[in-house]
């Protein structure tokens, strides 16, 4: 009787372990946080965050030097490297990721925590790492946007705001990884000089697109330009029928759809969803049933491997620090947002 009694006991006790630890991996996630860095890594076939700030401006301690594992077949958050790692970039806000496919590295540029630098970094999953390579040779930035052109092997960097002049830039830079060189290409008829804007690469087009943005100039135009390292030059395209300007975004390209898509951004943080295809130059607004509901802020990125576009944090609607913990997927197929966050 005694030994059935144990026995009950400890399959209890496992029962329950289980279930907390079930629990505990299910509601796991990134703190509410903005101004965070994503990329999606095609080899590992998970997302990579980065950073992100969770509280009020400055003081330093608000910015966050985590690194965290979204899987997004499990829909689930692990956190691989803790806010006191000792490989830890040297700033975590405002900067911006791509992925190298060629050297399997996640590129990092972003700011100093002491707004001194802007620092070039590379996280390596395999050994879950990170390494800090050359500094941009210029005054640091915050907003500036990079993509990866997989057809030169090269990251390429455009706009931001000078925090020496306090002025939004119209620089377009260049990174190659063996060399650790960065290289200001000063092409000329380039865009207005913007931060917190759209931006990534379509490889089937060869070009760098980007859209929004702070923008600095005389007007604050609706326009698409594209960049082509190979030639050096941007080109703009006016169109009719699409979003009206706004920052605070994120421009990803949809491989299986060829289209870029962005969510909501500043002002007014709204709730729109958008696709735009630069084979036709034509913006669709998609309206689905569903959203993450008025947001800027955020970090988002297309899993290849799930057909999906994954959005993370961000800030709600107007309020300053209300930030979200919240993990959304959209399926442009059907034209649908899914909460993938756990209920609360």
């Amino acid at each position: 009787m005694k030994k059935t009694s144990v026995l009950w006991a400890l399959s209890f006790a496992v029962i329950v372990l289980l279930l907390l630890t079930a629990g505990d991996a299910i509601s796991t996630s990134p703190s509410p946080r903005a101004y965070h860095q994503m990329v999606y890594d095609p080899n590992l076939g998970k997302v990579i965050l980065y950073g992100g700030q969770t509280g009020e401006w400055n003081p330093p301690e608000n910015f966050s030097h985590e690194t965290w594992f979204f899987d997004p077949i499990t829909n689930v958050w692990t956190i691989m490297l803790e806010e006191d790692s000792e490989t830890n970039p040297g700033g975590g806000i405002g900067g911006d990721m791509a992925y190298d496919s060629k050297d399997k590295l996640s590129i990092l540029s972003v700011i100093s925590d002491d707004l001194k630098e802007l620092q070039t970094w590379a996280y390596d999953a395999s050994t879950n790492a990170w390494e800090q390579l050359a500094n941009v040779p210029r005054a640091p930035m915050l907003g500036q946007r990079i993509a990866y052109d997989s057809e030169s092997d090269r990251i390429i960097m455009f706009g931001g705001f000078d925090m020496t002049k306090y002025q939004l830039v119209n620089e377009t830079w260049v990174y190659d990884y063996n060399t650790d060189i960065w290289t200001n290409m000063r092409p000329s008829g380039n865009p207005h000089g913007r931060n917190y804007h759209g931006m990534a690469y379509d490889p089937k087009a060869d070009r760098i697109v980007v859209w929004g943005g702070d923008i600095k100039g005389p007007s604050k135009k609706e326009l698409v330009w594209t960049y082509d390292f190979n030639t050096n030059t941007w080109q703009k395209f006016k169109y009719d029928n699409g979003p009206t300007n706004r920052d605070y975004i994120n421009l990803v390209y949809d491989d299986i759809a060829e289209s870029f898509i962005v969510y909501g951004g500043y002002p007014y943080g709204n709730d729109e969803t958008w696709v735009y295809k630069l084979s036709t130059n034509t913006w669709q607004l998609m309206q689905p049933a569903n959203n993450p509901g008025l947001l800027s802020r955020y970090a988002m990125v297309y899993a290849q491997n799930v057909d999906r576009t994954i959005l993370f944090g961000g800030q709600d609607g107007s309020v300053s620090i209300n930030f979200t913990a919240e993990t959304w997927s959209y399926n442009l197929d059907n034209n649908s947002w899914t909460n993938l966050s756990p209920a609360p």
